[in-house]
């Protein structure tokens, strides 16, 4: 489940979504226009998995960037918007937290971090407002985001992708003869194919949704273990990393 602010009204917003797996080979300067502090210069990044002192050159990869998809009209991408008008793209402050429960290893995963979404000219909001970053870099990670994407919509079952072909999601169902037969005229196309079979591109409407894990809280209920672990732009000699720590349940 994943849980975002409505600003408007300072309220909670959860729901279930599908994890569609991480993305590999994540731009390190992708990453740095998303994360907090990820202005920071460092020659070195550890990822998740990785031994101590196992670095990786920045440019290699920052392969827990976590992957699901969404549509373009849901209340999530508007919550994002209205982050991003208040904070004016600001670096300091986390945008969702998920929950992952395994029920038959009573394990509970905490993750905060930073939402982005992916449409089809590349990311909707930005988390920074430099204008002087380098827009080959820029063109290069956009190539790569919207690569993904193209590649999530093939990667859909039929009836997914005709969900976003749909009407605008939330407003009254059609329900009279009238608006019955005006939406037979507008059906959605079959799984998302034209009249060859073939999949269509996929629609302005669909997005892939791309969380970036800041805080990892984790519990296990077996034995009642507890460990936190943090992304820490530390710089400097000591590279990028993640920090753990044991606590108390």
């Amino acid at each position: 489940q994943i849980s975002t602010i409505n600003y408007e009204t300072m309220e909670p917003r959860c729901r279930t979504v599908v994890y569609r797996g991480f993305l590999k080979g994540m731009p390190f300067s992708a990453v740095k226009e998303v994360l907090p502090g990820g202005g920071m210069e460092s020659d070195v990044v550890e990822t998740v998995g990785q031994a101590e002192g196992d670095g990786v050159k920045k440019d290699d990869g920052y392969d827990c960037v976590m992957k699901m998809i969404t549509d373009v009209r849901s209340n999530k991408v508007k919550e994002l918007e209205m982050f991003h008008e208040l904070k004016n793209g600001g670096k300091n402050a986390n945008t969702v937290e998920m929950v992952w429960w395994f029920p038959k290893s009573s394990e509970q995963y905490r993750i905060s971090g930073r939402l982005q979404f992916i449409g089809s000219n590349g990311p909707l909001f930005s988390y920074t407002n430099d204008a002087t970053k380098d827009t080959t870099t820029n063109d290069a990670n956009n190539a790569y985001l919207m690569a993904e994407r193209k590649q999530q919509w093939g990667n859909l079952s039929d009836m997914a992708r005709e969900q976003f072909y749909w009407e605008k999601p939330g407003i009254p169902h059609s329900s009279s003869l009238e608006e019955i037969e005006e939406s037979k005229d507008a059906q959605p196309p079959a799984g998302g194919r034209d009249e060859d079979g073939k999949v269509l591109p996929p629609p302005d409407a669909f997005l892939i949704m791309l969380l970036y894990p800041v805080k990892i809280d984790y519990l296990r209920l077996t034995d009642n273990y507890r460990q936190i672990d943090e992304w820490d732009w530390s710089g400097g000699g000591g590279g990028c990393h993640w920090k753990s720590m044991r606590v108390n349940p």
